[in-house]
């Protein structure tokens, strides 16, 4: 009788750390997505240029641009063919330009957003193995406590 006893603490104890893990673990997922400062909106997506041969300039203006000297024409503002919305699709402010070696342009600083990307997922990773590390410890534990209990009370 007394092993059916332990087989449902078991189960209640084994539900219990589940939900409680659970609770835990994405607290401490949000809070490192909120300590990162990771824009995953802005770092999952690619961010859009002008391509001429799928679209049409609508807006012109000088930029400066790294790796040319002086400022140059850029395109602002298009319309993309491939896109049935119609709407006009704008370049990003605030992210700095670069000519690569092929005199295409792209975005320059992108490096460190992905670093930081790279350590959310870190984080998460070892958030999750360390939850499921914790949980099988802890039922490891509480199922010997349960054991050595039993001898003692024959």
């Amino acid at each position: 009788m007394e092993i059916a006893g332990n087989g449902r603490k078991m189960r209640w104890f084994s539900r219990l750390v589940t939900v409680g893990l659970f609770v835990v673990c994405n607290a401490l997922l949000f809070v490192g997505l909120w300590a990162s400062g990771v824009d995953l909106e802005a770092a999952l997506s690619k961010p859009e240029l002008y391509d001429p041969q799928n679209g049409h300039c609508v807006g012109v203006t000088w930029a400066k641009v790294d790796g040319v000297d002086g400022l140059i024409k850029v395109c602002t503002e298009w319309l993309d063919f491939s896109d049935i919305s119609g709407e006009i699709h704008r370049l990003p402010s605030g992210k700095p330009l670069a000519m690569g070696a092929d005199g295409n342009l792209s975005f320059s600083g992108q490096t460190y957003e992905n670093y930081r990307l790279i350590g959310l997922v870190i984080f998460v990773i070892v958030v999750v193995a360390s939850g499921m590390w914790l949980k099988r410890f802890l039922i490891g534990k509480y199922h010997y406590h349960l054991q050595t209990s039993d001898r003692h009370t024959v």
